[in-house]
Formats: C-alpha cells, sequence, structure tokens
C-alpha cells in the first residue's frame, strides 16, 4: 500500500504521556540538599583497605554541613556536559523567599556540654551553645542571579529586594523595574543569595 496507509494515529493518552515526559520538571531546594547531602555507596573499585585486617572494603560517603555562614550563596547547577554534548538544565527549582530552614541539612554533632561554634583554630577556643538554646538557621533571600540563553552565549538578569521598602526589583542592564514576589522564582534562577535573619 501507500505510506499513508501506513500511517496510524496516536491514541490520546499516547500523547498525554509525551506531553508530560516532554515537560521540564521541577523540584524544591530542600529536595537539592537532601540529595547533597545523601549517603552513596563507594563503587567496588573505591574500596578503601582496612588499617586492621588490610582488606578491601566498600564503603559509603556522605557530605555534611558542618556550619553555617551569615551570608549563605547558593549556586544551582545549571549545565551538564554529556560526552562531547554541553546543555543547560532548566529544572524549575522553588525556593523560598523567606524562612528557608537549613536545620535539618546541618550536621547532628551531639557533644555533652554543648554543641561547638566559630573557628577551631589552636589560637581561638570555638563558642560554645547552651544545650537547649536553639541556632538560628533561618535565612532570607535578598538576591537572585539568573541566567538567560544557552551555553553558547547568554544574558544575566537579577532579581533584588530593596532593604529600605521590602519590594522586589528586576535589574536588566540599565532597566531596573518593580516585580511581583510571585515572579522572582524561576527556570533561570542560576545563584541564590540568602542572609541569616538574625545576622
Amino acid at each position: 500500500g501507500s505510506i499513508q496507509e501506513e500511517v496510524v494515529q496516536d491514541a490520546e493518552s499516547v500523547r498525554q504521556q509525551q506531553q508530560a515526559h516532554g515537560q521540564q520538571h521541577s523540584c524544591t531546594l530542600d529536595e537539592c540538599f537532601q540529595l547533597y547531602t545523601k549517603e552513596e555507596q563507594l563503587a567496588p573499585d573505591d574500596a578503601w583497605r582496612c588499617p586492621h585486617c588490610k582488606v578491601p572494603q566498600q564503603g559509603t560517603v556522605k557530605l555534611s554541613l558542618w556550619t553555617l555562614p551569615d551570608i549563605l550563596i547558593i549556586h544551582l547547577k545549571r549545565f551538564r556536559q554529556v560526552a562531547e554534548q554541553r546543555h543547560k538544565l532548566t529544572t524549575l527549582v522553588r525556593f523560598p523567599l523567606r524562612g528557608l530552614d537549613m536545620a535539618p541539612h546541618v550536621a547532628q554533632r551531639g557533644q555533652p556540654g554543648g554543641q561547638l561554634l566559630g573557628r577551631w583554630a589552636p589560637w581561638q577556643p570555638p563558642l560554645r551553645l547552651a544545650p537547649g538554646c536553639p541556632r538560628d538557621h533561618l535565612y532570607d533571600l535578598y538576591a537572585v542571579c539568573n541566567h538567560h540563553g544557552s551555553m553558547q552565549g547568554g544574558h544575566y538578569t537579577a532579581f533584588c529586594c530593596n532593604a529600605l521598602d521590602g519590594r522586589w526589583y528586576s535589574y536588566d542592564d540599565s532597566r531596573v523595574e518593580w516585580v511581583r514576589e510571585a515572579e522572582v522564582s524561576t527556570r533561570s534562577a542560576y545563584i541564590l543569595f540568602y542572609q541569616r535573619r538574625r545576622a
């Protein structure tokens, strides 16, 4: 028969599935931190030699946040290289403008005399918090750097919260415009700037 006779129309459910898979997924900033600090099983070829039994052991590795700064700068991964191909990632990362709680992402290190804080240089004794004293892990967003474009070329813009009037503004070269808070979290967000609430 002709080519026209061989064409089969897709059912509506097939088109819906194709659209669902074609859409960029989204995640929360909290989910990003959970993945970043997730325990991982090392590959067998990355085994470490036990100092006691001298037998290679397959271990695990876990990255933890030990302390938090007053200014927290979060750089979102927006570019990926696979073989020779480079791709821009446009996943929507939903991040809070106020009240980012970093407490779940800080390493739990129970000390009998309280938790250690501050620098641990030999000439500077560590600060101690009394047991039961709440630490301030809440952060508020004050700026976002956005990247528009691709790996070959792009353009940077920013959203910043004015400390005097508390409103958000868009900065695009010489153009500055007021924006609603709902417009600050976009697929172009690249670097997030948070300040500790009590800093």
